[in-house]
């Protein structure tokens, strides 16, 4: 008897052990599940705060900050003189116009001085012996219209000086507000100017402390080669086999004309600091900021923004596996996927990354291999 009570007590048991298990077990895989959830957005916070760590200790990461800075002061600045040429222009025309008002004033001035000398010297009765002189009615009339027409023209000339004069003042006053404005512009033109010369300054003390330590000045090459290969892994990427149709018309035209000066050739150069030959992948071009860039072939537009170590650049594809980059430049004035054609202007000579003086870094690549520009162009 005490068997089978036993036996029953058991058989209950595992039963409910059997109707729990699968509920707890459940549970734990709900909480096993959710913990790698959160462990993978931990692992990801995490990896995002490093990269975000290691952007800011690169070399270029330094410059791109300071470059950031820089294009907000040029476009402030490129604003502010937009301000003073509409001021200065607006000041010009309303110098003329007061120049004019005035000849005009001074013009019905001594009309109307002369009226009131003739009125002063004649008096009325010049008016009286007019009206009495008229042979009959019909004259007289005649007469009466016409004194009365010069004297409405006396009043008109009278009004209509006034009128100048209250005119003349108000665009003098103006011209006086916008001279103030004009000012206050130059003078602001003048704080920012200070202030991006203070910021390129910072870039440039940045890359001089780089070429005088051996350390950082190895990142800093390690940097221009990783943003070569970025280049070649991207533009191969995108040209997929180099098999494509050409884009372009197959020669190319200089990128920068008028300015031809060569400040450093494609090839291996060597460094003194670091002691070794690095390959140079493209031209240095010297032209002043700003100078127009041009593309040198007709294509399509695969890349246009920062390139790490090549600051602002933009890469066309010009289809059979060309492309050509330019670098270093201070505004880009085409997007990605947009087609250009030969000679189009495509940006503006700046100093951007690793740069310390303007000048643009041409590269003309063979299925994203970088080849000597000098046998293209």
């Amino acid at each position: 008897m005490f068997k089978q009570k036993m036996l029953a007590g058991f058989i209950t048991l595992v039963m409910l052990v059997a109707m729990i298990l699968p509920v707890y077990a459940d549970e734990i895989s709900d909480q096993q599940n959710l913990l790698e959830e959160l462990n993978q957005q931990m692992n990801q916070q995490q990896n995002n705060l490093n990269n975000a760590s290691k952007a800011e200790k690169t070399i270029m990461g330094q410059v791109q900050g300071i470059e950031k800075d820089v294009s907000k002061t040029q476009k402030e600045i490129r604003s502010l003189s937009d301000q003073v040429n509409y001021l200065q222009n607006n000041i010009a025309v309303t110098e003329k116009q007061i120049i004019v008002q005035q000849k005009e004033m001074e013009k019905q001035a001594k009309l109307l001085s002369d009226r009131l000398v003739f009125i002063y010297e004649q008096g009325e009765s010049s008016y009286l012996e007019v009206l009495l002189s008229a042979n009959d009615i019909k004259d007289f009339l005649s007469r009466f219209d016409m004194l009365n027409s010069i004297v409405e023209q006396d009043k008109d000339l009278i009004s209509s000086l006034n009128s100048k004069k209250t005119d003349l003042d108000m665009k003098k006053s103006d011209l006086e507000v916008q001279k103030r404005e004009l000012q206050v512009a130059k003078e602001s033109q003048e704080g920012k100017k200070q202030i991006l010369a203070s910021q390129l300054s910072d870039k440039k003390l940045v890359l001089t402390d780089v070429q005088q330590e051996k350390e950082k000045f190895a990142q800093a090459m390690e940097e221009l080669e990783q943003a070569s290969r970025q280049a070649e892994a991207m533009i191969r990427k995108l040209q997929g086999n180099g098999k494509g149709a050409r884009i372009g018309t197959g020669s190319y035209i200089w990128p920068t004309p008028g300015y031809s000066n060569i400040t450093s050739p494609f090839g291996m150069r060597f460094h003194p600091i670091l002691k070794t030959r690095k390959l140079h992948t493209g031209v240095d071009i010297g032209a002043p900021y700003g100078v127009d860039i041009l593309a040198a072939d007709g294509g399509t537009v695969i890349f246009s923004g920062w390139l790490g170590a090549y600051g602002q650049a933009i890469i066309i594809d010009h289809g059979a596996g060309m492309s050509t980059l330019y670098g270093h430049q201070s505004e880009l004035l085409v997007s990605e996927g947009e087609g250009v054609f030969k000679g189009q202007t495509i940006g503006r000579v700046g100093s951007t990354g690793w740069s310390t003086g303007a000048h643009l870094h041409f590269e003309v690549r063979i299925n994203g291999s970088p080849v000597d520009p000098m046998g293209y162009v």
